[in-house]
C-alpha cells in the first residue's frame, strides 16, 4: 500500500492531490477543518481509499494530533511508502510592516509554519522504526525567494518552511532509512487564495494588478493541472535529489 496524508484537503490545490491520488489509485487521509461537501463527495466515490480527518491547522496541538489520527487509519506495517503533503497554507495578511493585524500574523505563522513542522515532526517520529519509503512535501511559493511588498509575512513564513525542508534533509543524512523532504514551488494555480489576492488592497499590496492580469489573461494554473504534476513529481525517483524545487523548471 501506498500512502498519502493531505492537509488543507478539502478544496483549492489540496482537493486536487487528492482527487489525483485517488485516480492513480492510492491511499488517501484528507486533513482540513471541515471535510464540506467536496471532499465527503469524493470520499463517496472512495470509500475504501479516502478518510477524512478534521482539524484547525491554526491550533498547534490539533496540527501534531491530526497527523497521528491519520497514521492510526493505516496499516503501517502493509505500507511500502507514507508520505506527507504539507499544503494548507494562507496568504493572508495582505499588508505592509506597520500595518499588520496582530491576530492574522499569528494565524499566519501559526498554519503556514508551525502546522508543517509539527506534523513533519509527528511523521518522523511516529514511523521512525517502520521499513516504509517515507517522503514530506511541503508546499511552498516563489515568494519565500522573491520579496513582494504587502507580503512580508507570507513571503517569510514560507522562506521558514524552505530552510526547514532543508534542515531537515540534513538530520536525515546517514540515517538507517532516511525521509525525503521537498520544498515545492507549485506555480500560480488559480484557487482561492488567488481570489484574495485580487480582492487585496492596491495600496498594501502594489502587484495586485499584475494578478488581476494573470486570472484576466487564462495564465493561472488550474488545481488539477497544477496537482497531476505534483503527484508525478513526487513519486518519480528525482523526488528528494533537490530540497527545494520549481514545478515549472522540471
Amino acid at each position: 500500500m501506498h500512502a498519502f496524508i493531505v492537509t488543507g484537503a478539502s478544496r483549492g490545490l489540496g482537493y486536487a492531490i487528492c482527487e489525483t491520488l485517488l485516480s492513480d489509485g492510492y491511499f488517501v487521509v484528507g486533513i482540513a477543518r471541515n471535510a464540506g461537501p467536496a471532499l465527503e463527495g469524493l470520499a463517496a466515490r472512495h470509500p475504501e481509499r479516502l478518510l477524512a480527518v478534521n482539524a484547525d491547522l491554526a491550533d498547534a496541538a490539533q496540527a501534531a494530533a491530526s497527523v497521528h489520527t491519520a497514521l492510526q487509519q493505516l496499516p503501517l506495517p502493509e505500507c511500502a511508502t507514507i508520505t506527507l503533503i504539507n499544503n494548507a497554507g494562507v496568504v493572508t495578511p495582505i499588508a505592509q510592516a506597520g500595518h499588520y493585524p496582530a491576530d492574522e500574523v499569528v494565524k499566519a505563522i501559526a498554519v503556514n509554519v508551525t502546522a508543517p513542522l509539527l506534523a513533519t515532526d509527528a511523521l518522523l517520529s511516529a514511523t521512525d522504526r517502520l521499513p516504509a519509503c517515507r517522503r514530506i512535501l511541503n508546499i511552498s511559493s516563489g515568494a519565500a525567494a522573491k520579496a513582494y511588498p504587502g507580503w512580508s509575512v507570507y513571503c517569510a513564513t514560507k522562506a521558514s518552511l524552505d530552510h526547514f525542508s532543508r534542515s531537515v534533509a540534513v538530520e536525515q543524512e546517514g540515517k538507517a532509512n532516511p525521509a525525503r523532504i521537498v520544498a515545492l514551488y507549485p506555480g500560480v494555480v488559480d484557487t482561492d487564495m488567488q481570489g484574495n489576492i485580487r480582492a487585496s488592497d492596491e495600496g498594501q499590496f502594489p502587484q495586485k494588478a499584475r494578478f488581476d492580469a494573470l486570472k484576466s489573461d487564462g495564465a493561472l494554473s488550474s488545481p488539477g493541472d497544477a496537482a497531476r504534476k505534483i503527484v508525478d513529481y513526487l513519486v518519480s525517483p528525482a523526488f528528494g535529489q533537490l530540497q527545494v524545487v520549481d514545478i515549472r523548471e522540471l
